[in-house]
């Protein structure tokens, strides 16, 4: 006889869970012989409230929202074995207690690597050859106007990537294809060999926001990089230079960004918010020299 293992869905009801748990999930669910279990409060638990719900799980699907997996909310669980990520980076969910009860975890990362990865070379070239500005020249009375707003090839430029995870790994490979007079990186883990070997320049972080023509912002929100970019990197962005976010908001302190944005100096595309969805008052949305995406 099959032994169903029981398995524990963490998304609360709403968007994220029906993009997830869809009729073919739970088919192959029931086909695998699994038992799940829904998180049906839309709030937010507490962790002795984590700690009921996870208590009978063999297996947890993980994805935006989830806590810390440590040992106050696995304090009434002796049974789980695997953790299934349903989403990106697991730095915010892992913990020691998880890896030494000895719970195998995995990811969806690499596969939604390579999707932002595409998104933000996209976003090179929209930014490379100013776009947005471009896109304008219909309504602009001469040609030799619209000349004002024409970008560059990447070719001719310094693109610049906070962070080399699996995004920016991804990235720097397809830049190959249109490749940038420079890549800089900043990023406390990536050796001077593996520089070497992917074709890119380690530099500080007051030299990539001073040199870079496109800035990708691309780690990972932790306590260490919460606001760590601040109004002095800011104002070390260059003149029609363009920030591309597809990290999270909060890694930029949001009162310095949006007073340099106003200056209208250098433009953005911001694919992370700091509510998501923006609200329709979002003073990030009427900006002239801003993009957002969702």
């Amino acid at each position: 006889m099959l032994t169903r293992r029981r398995v524990v869905f963490t998304a609360k009801p709403g968007a994220v869970r029906d993009e997830l748990w869809t009729p073919q999930a739970k088919a192959l669910a029931h086909e695998l012989g699994f038992d799940i279990t829904l998180n049906e409060c839309s709030g937010s638990l507490a962790p002795d409230e984590w700690a009921d719900f996870f208590a009978p799980a063999d297996a947890i699907i993980t994805t935006w929202g989830t806590p810390t997996l440590d040992e106050a909310v696995l304090a009434r669980n002796a049974s789980l074995r695997i953790v299934g990520h349903a989403a990106g980076s697991v730095a915010n969910m892992v913990s020691d207690h998880l890896f030494d009860r000895g719970v195998h975890v995995v990811t969806a990362n690499a596969e939604m690597a390579r999707s932002v990865a595409e998104w933000s070379l996209m976003m090179t070239l929209v930014g490379a050859r100013r776009v947005l500005e471009y896109s304008k020249l219909g309504a602009l009375d001469t040609i030799d106007a619209g000349r004002r707003h024409l970008g560059q090839s990447p070719t001719n430029q310094t693109v610049g990537i906070l962070g080399y995870g699996d995004i920016a790994r991804r990235l720097v490979r397809m830049l190959s294809v249109v490749p940038p007079k420079r890549i800089l990186v900043y990023a406390n883990d990536l050796s001077a060999a593996d520089a070497e070997a992917a074709g890119v320049t380690v530099v500080d972080l007051p030299t990539l926001f001073s040199e870079s023509d496109v800035l990708h912002v691309l780690c990972s929100l932790t306590e260490e990089t919460k606001g760590m970019i601040d109004a002095g990197l800011l104002e070390r962005i260059k003149d029609s230079a363009v920030l591309i976010n597809a990290g999270r908001a909060p890694i930029i302190q949001r009162d310095p960004l949006l007073c340099e944005l106003r200056k209208e100096r250098f433009a953005a595309i911001l694919d992370v918010h700091y509510r998501e969805p923006p609200p329709p008052g979002d003073p990030f949305r009427a900006l002239p020299n801003v993009i957002m995406t969702p």
